[in-house]
Order: C-alpha cells, then sequence, then structure tokens
C-alpha cells in the first residue's frame, strides 16, 4: 500500500511558502539568528527597505521567530534560529540538487551518511564529446601536487591514471590508502603489464587493500580535494568539491571499507597467487 503523500501538516506548509515567497525573508531571518540589531542597522546591512524590513520584522514577531528587544532591537528566537538552520539547509540541497543534476546519482545513496546541503558548492566535471581524458587530466594533475591520496573504487583505472598513480608513489613521497575489489585485482593480474605497475606500486610503498564484495561508488580524496566518480568506458566524469564536511564522510567511508579488507602485496598480481600478505584470498 502507497503511502500518503500528502500528510504533510498545512502549518509547517504555509511556512515554507511564507519564506520562499521572499529572498528578504530569508536574508534578514539569517541575520537576526546572529544577534540582536536595530532596523536601521538591518536595513543597511541588507539594503532592504526600512518599510519593507520593518513589515517583515512584525511578521516574524507574530510567526514567534523574532522578537524586539526593550532597546528597540530585533533578534531571533530559539525557534527562529532554528527555522533559519533548517530552512538554509533545504535551500542549499535544492540548489545541490539543481547544480547536480544527473550526478546526484554518482552519489553512493546507502553509505550517504551527509545532507546533500554539503554538496551546494560542488563542480560537476563532464569530459566533452572530443576530450574523453579530461577526467583523467584532472586528476593526474591532483596526483603530481598532492601529499595524500587516499581512495575506494569498485573499477580498475585507465592506463594513464594508472601510470600518473604509480610515478608519484615510485618518484615522490605520496602517501595512500587505495581499497580495490576483488575483481578488480583479478583484472589487473591477468594483464602482464599492468600486474608489473601494480607490483611496483605496492613495492614502493603504496597502501593496497582488497575488498571481497561491492563498492558502491568511486571515491578519491587528494588532500583537501573530493571527487566522486562516474566511470564510462575509457573516460570518467565526476562531483568535485572540497566541503570539509564531505571530506570527513569521505574518510570514513574508505576507512569503513579499508577495515573489512586484506591488505596486499606485490605477490597479489602473480596469477598464481592469492597475494594476500598472511591472509586468505581476499
Amino acid at each position: 500500500m502507497l503511502e500518503d503523500a500528502t500528510n504533510h501538516p498545512d502549518d509547517a506548509l504555509e511556512d515554507m511558502a511564507h519564506l520562499s515567497r521572499s529572498a528578504n525573508r530569508l536574508q534578514l531571518l539569517k541575520v537576526i539568528a546572529t544577534g540582536s540589531y536595530t532596523p536601521r542597522i538591518l536595513s543597511e546591512s541588507t539594503d532592504i527597505p526600512r518599510s519593507t524590513l520593518r513589515r517583515i520584522l512584525t511578521e516574524m514577531v507574530e510567526r514567534g521567530w523574532a522578537e524586539r528587544t526593550a532597546d528597540g532591537e530585533y533578534v531571533a528566537t530559539r525557534s527562529g534560529k532554528y527555522v533559519s538552520v533548517e530552512t538554509e539547509r533545504y535551500v542549499r540541497a535544492l540548489d545541490a540538487i539543481r547544480t547536480l543534476g544527473e550526478a546526484v546519482s554518482w552519489l553512493p545513496e546507502e553509505e550517504l551518511t551527509i545532507g546533500l546541503h554539503h554538496f551546494s558548492d560542488a563542480t560537476v566535471r563532464r569530459p566533452e564529446p572530443n576530450a574523453v581524458g579530461a577526467g583523467d587530466t584532472r586528476l593526474i594533475d591532483l596526483f603530481r601536487v598532492s601529499d595524500v591520496f587516499s581512495c575506494l573504487v569498485n573499477t580498475a583505472p585507465t592506463v594513464g591514471l594508472e601510470q600518473a598513480m604509480v610515478e608519484s608513489v615510485v618518484d615522490g613521497d605520496l602517501q595512500t590508502k587505495h581499497v580495490i575489489t576483488a575483481d578488480e585485482l583479478d583484472v589487473l593480474r591477468q594483464d602482464t603489464d599492468r600486474s608489473t605497475r601494480w607490483k611496483k606500486y605496492v613495492g614502493a610503498g603504496a597502501n593496497l587493500y582488497c575488498y571481497d564484495g561491492s563498492i558502491p561508488c568511486i571515491l578519491f580524496i587528494f588532500d583537501e580535494t573530493v571527487l566522486i566518480g562516474n566511470r564510462r568506458l575509457e573516460s570518467i566524469a565526476f562531483v568535485e568539491t572540497e566541503n570539509e564536511v564531505v571530506r570527513s564522510w569521505g574518510h570514513d567511508l574508505i576507512e569503513a571499507y579499508r577495515k573489512r579488507s586484506e591488505s596486499l602485496d606485490t605477490a597479489a598480481f602473480d596469477t598464481d597467487s592469492a597475494g594476500l600478505s598472511g591472509s586468505e584470498p581476499c
């Protein structure tokens, strides 16, 4: 039986409609949630005409979102502060959905424990039809300038990206936490050139792990930069952000899978070897 999709409190819907009808209301509530101010200061700082501002403040007082102090200043009530925070989060989530478009489906739904509003400043990078390697170029550039690299992946990288990854560890000081799937490991060990590169990668000190199961996304973290990808043939598109909350979530997700994975050594890429560091096959 379908859940009643219309079961929403009318008063709450009216409050939402009231706020959404005017950007001035959202702006003013956000300001007075930070402290108490006179109408003159509020008008000057927000560029809201004094007559409009007084009307909005009166409405907010009537709704219990603001109060007038004995000094004639206005400040948000506790309820008003909550309304401001939750409305801001809702608006930013809608903005993120608009910004991401179809890229919202690249996010791992079941593993996403943070709100979409944290992606409101994200950039969606899609390769142009005549530049399918643009995604790899961005990743290669990040390999060259980063100190720490963590990732959770469910598909093998392109050869160009793989080469840059190996070079960054062999020739530089890149620290890694790299989790792959057992299926990806099987693909890599069957290709002599690729298995040689990955042996070099691990032999140079890369921390590589094999997860025996399904990984829900392609997730890269280069220092402060987070990329969540969508792999299609020889190209990759991704959502890129430096949001601190997204980055913390990404590190936690990678670590959760790493703890359930087995550490790999160079022998993992021998076709006749399980290749785990003293463990059962991945």
